[in-house]
């Protein structure tokens, strides 16, 4: 004869609750648990079910992101910076509300003030809050945008680019652009408009991006769209990556 709890996992097997199916007999088991009403004991095993499998997607998400290197908002320093994000900023972006309202995040600043650092971060918590991310080195992307076009996919490509909540576009400007590629990461920042979050890092000002992409008319049109609906961070300070350098005297730039 089947015992009562082996009834009623297979019964939660067939209904796909299998995290609850294999919670049941050292939930019952606990002596803790036999003055529970039966409310009480189905919300415990249906937080047991909900929070494995919340964990589960969320390392799924991450994982198909793309993302290079997990890295924590609470790791990032603000005290470094000399301006451009303030304590309260950061908390703000932290709630993830742009990501709601189809905002961007544009992250402005010389190398090394961490604004990559930044941007995976975000990332890396929209993921774990229960959000999609893309990541995509600026070079990368044109390159992979490049084959699509060649191959009569470009259409399909920004289609799927689409999907992701946030996407996260990385050291955009550290190269000029031919006309092809300025060409290319228009259609693609045209294909997010109001479709959903782009956070990027850059080293060039806006108003350098008309020489960036060797047209005026191409890079109007892209800040035109990229920034109706953002948040504009110019970071400012000395290299992060020199902190510790400087901590203990190994360079000296006096």
């Amino acid at each position: 004869m089947i015992k009562g709890t082996d009834l009623l996992a297979q019964r939660l097997e067939s209904l796909g609750l299998s995290i609850m199916a294999a919670s049941l007999d050292s939930y019952f088991g606990a002596p803790e648990r036999r003055d529970e009403t039966l409310l009480e004991s189905l919300q415990v095993l249906l937080d047991i079910e909900y929070t494995a499998r919340k964990e589960r997607s969320a390392k799924t998400r991450l994982k198909l992101s793309g993302i290079p290197a997990m890295k924590s908002l609470d790791d990032f320093d603000t005290n470094w910076l000399k301006g451009g994000l303030s304590v309260s900023k950061l908390k703000e972006l932290k709630s993830l509300a742009f990501l709601e309202r189809k905002e961007n995040i544009v992250l402005l600043g010389p190398s090394g003030l961490g604004k990559t650092h930044l941007m995976l971060a975000l990332g890396r918590h929209a993921c774990l809050s229960g959000y999609s991310a893309y990541y995509m080195n600026c070079r990368d992307a044109l390159e992979i945008l490049r084959r699509a076009d060649e191959q009569n996919r470009l259409k399909r490509k920004l289609k799927w680019l689409e999907k992701p909540h946030v996407l996260l576009l990385d050291e955009v400007g550290y190269e000029p652009l031919s006309a092809e590629q300025a060409y290319l990461f228009f259609q693609l920042i045209n294909a997010r408009y109001e479709t959903g979050s782009i956070i990027m890092t850059s080293n060039k000002v806006f108003g350098k991006w008309a020489e960036l992409m060797n047209d005026e008319a191409v890079a109007t049109a892209m800040l035109d769209r990229l920034l109706h609906h953002a948040h504009i961070f110019s970071l400012k300070g000395d290299s992060y990556r020199m902190k510790d350098r400087l901590k203990v005297g190994i360079i000296n730039f006096e």
